[in-house]
């Protein structure tokens, strides 16, 4: 019985590495931009940070536009455009060529994974795609990135084995790749069915309850500790001034109308403490990646409009509704002021 066939919108970090894991139970096709299908030509070589091992992908298929693949059958899309790309001027060409497959008679079942951050960015994909709702879901891809002097190779690393690398990933512990948010049960268990094929790395469920707020709440405790430095997160904790005004502007986030009496109630759920142990496990789990240089090189540089966009979307959502959002105005400020000082 021949595999299903997953499209990924992509080839960057984020699509190679999950790209990998799921051709063990699927037929990969990447959409990658025009003119640019010899730089992804495979095969490609990925080291894991946690096994110190290399490993060769190279069954997959490249394609520029999508009426190269006009009239075939997909199980689903998994896009890896961050939010702000997604919706410029390209990032809108791009999802709107897909939700043409999307619509086509014989992908009625098929579904979008999206990797994306913003407010109200479902609704976005949903518009841009021409599609229900109901067929898509936001998942989060465990850390990987292209080769880099900004990243430190670990002392436990075979070097040789990462000079030959064409990309790098760091796995959640235990063997989490992909964190699904739970929103549509069913679509999260079809994506299941091909993912854990690989018999190595599998996916986490998040409870749909997280959906709405979570990476917004994870943009603003990013672009903070990029205010700091992206030093050791201790140096953060530490920063009483600035863990403070953090968490402030969290608690502005929550009760904003949008989250209603669920976000009003996790605003006292989530103070200090709560929000040091939401995120110790993220950079520990990393190791032995560095996870504050990955950051540093990820959020201070790659995904950074993304990240700040998303919290000035905020500012703006309470501003409507008569929410000055002062804690997240100064956070935003410093961000901005920090990402002009690195440029200069």
């Amino acid at each position: 019985m021949p595999k299903p066939k997953v499209l990924i919108v992509g080839c960057g970090a984020v699509g190679l590495f999950q790209g990998y894991f799921l051709s063990a139970g699927a037929d990969i096709t990447y959409l990658v931009r025009p003119g640019r299908r010899s730089a992804f030509a495979p095969p490609k070589r990925l080291y894991s940070y946690k096994d110190d091992e290399l490993y060769t992908f190279e069954s997959y298929t490249l394609i520029e536009d999508i009426s190269e693949v006009e009239g075939e059958i997909f199980a689903f899309v998994f896009d890896t455009l961050d939010g702000y790309t997604a919706r410029s001027e390209a990032g809108v060409a791009t999802l709107s060529s897909v939700g043409k497959l999307l619509n086509e008679e014989q992908n009625a079942d098929c579904f979008v994974v999206y990797d994306a951050i913003g407010l109200d960015i479902e609704l976005h994909y949903a518009r841009t795609m021409r599609i229900a709702s109901t067929r898509l879901f936001f998942a989060v891809s465990l850390i990987a990135h292209q080769p880099t002097p900004k990243i430190s190779v670990p002392a436990t690393a075979n070097k040789d084995l990462i000079t030959r690398a064409d990309l790098l990933y760091s796995h959640g512990p235990p063997n989490i790749g992909l964190v699904a948010f739970n929103t549509h049960p069913a679509l999260t268990a079809k994506l299941e069915t091909i993912y854990n094929v690989n018999g190595r790395l599998t996916i986490r469920r998040i409870p749909a309850l997280f959906s709405p707020w979570a990476p917004l709440l994870g943009m603003l405790h990013l672009m903070t500790w990029n205010v700091d430095g992206f030093g050791p997160f201790e140096s953060l904790r530490r920063n009483n001034e600035l863990w403070t005004l953090m968490l402030r502007a969290q608690a502005e986030i929550l009760t904003l109308p949008r989250f209603g009496w669920t976000g009003w109630f996790l605003s006292f759920i989530f103070g200090s403490w709560a929000t040091e142990k939401l995120n110790i496990p993220l950079f520990e789990g990393a190791k032995p990646l560095n996870c504050e240089e990955f950051n540093l090189y990820h959020h201070g540089g790659k995904v950074v409009q993304q990240d700040l966009k998303t919290l000035e979307e905020l500012i703006a959502d309470g501003e409507r509704v008569g929410k000055k959002m002062p804690a997240l105005k100064e956070v935003v400020g410093r961000a901005r002021k920090s990402q002009s000082s690195q440029i200069l």
